[in-house]
């Protein structure tokens, strides 16, 4: 008796493992771990200064953690899904009669944990060395969401563009970034805005709906375009 095809799941899994295996045998996640740590560098310099500097604020802080939303999710999901598409690396995936869904799910499965949780520790242990003290629960909820809504960004992004997908996923994630700092009606469509928001870095009174919402449906909208993206792509 033989053993039937994988199944879709089983699939998932065989390529997340893939993918955690070559992360872990070059020097990207090294790389992805000095970024993160460059808002603790941040943190350390104003407490270093102690009174001869204001003390810096949450908002102060989300400053310099907003840009690992445009470089993490790049350099993690939006190279190793370009990288796929372009070369079919997993060749024998590619050779099968599979669902194409799930090299993205595959994907998506073993990295945007690493990008979410670079993320929200580098907040931790930074929001800690200014203030001494653990940040609130929903600023973290905020930046994993925000993480999220980027990863899957950059997975849309790497689907259309695979060759390039890490440069325009920096690149439209700065502009994100920029976005959100305007103070004008577009920033509602910027993910590091609408985090920003959930977080309730800004002491105004608490909105969780609007921002959850927003997020929800960027990340939707990116999602839908990476897996019918390639969906598309040829056997």
């Amino acid at each position: 008796m033989t053993d039937g095809p994988p199944t879709s799941w089983s699939t998932v899994q065989t390529l997340a493992g893939v993918t955690l295996r070559r992360l872990s045998r070059g020097k990207a996640l090294w790389i992805g771990a000095m970024i993160a740590a460059l808002p603790l560098v941040y943190a350390f310099i104003v407490r270093g200064h102690g009174a001869a500097s204001p003390a810096a604020s949450p908002d102060d802080l989300f400053t310099f953690v907003r840009p690992l939303l445009a470089l993490l999710p790049g350099m993690f999901i939006g190279a190793s899904i370009g990288e796929e598409i372009e070369e079919r690396t997993s060749t024998y995936l590619w050779s099968r009669a599979i669902e194409r869904w799930v090299v993205l799910a595959g994907k998506l499965f073993a990295l945007a944990p690493i990008v979410v949780g670079l993320v929200v520790v580098a907040w931790i242990a930074s929001t800690a060395i200014l203030s001494h003290a653990p940040p609130t629960a929903i600023s973290c909820v905020a930046l994993a969401a925000g993480a999220l809504a980027a990863s899957l960004t950059a997975a849309g992004i790497s689907t259309v563009v695979p060759k390039h997908g890490m440069a325009l996923t920096t690149g439209y994630m700065l502009v994100d970034n920029f976005i959100g700092v305007l103070p004008v009606s577009l920033r509602e469509v910027s993910i590091t805005y609408q985090a920003g928001a959930l977080a309730h870095l800004d002491g105004g009174p608490a909105v969780v709906a609007t921002p959850v919402i927003a997020l929800a449906v960027i990340a939707a909208v990116w999602g839908v375009i990476g897996f019918a993206r390639i969906r598309r792509l040829e056997s």
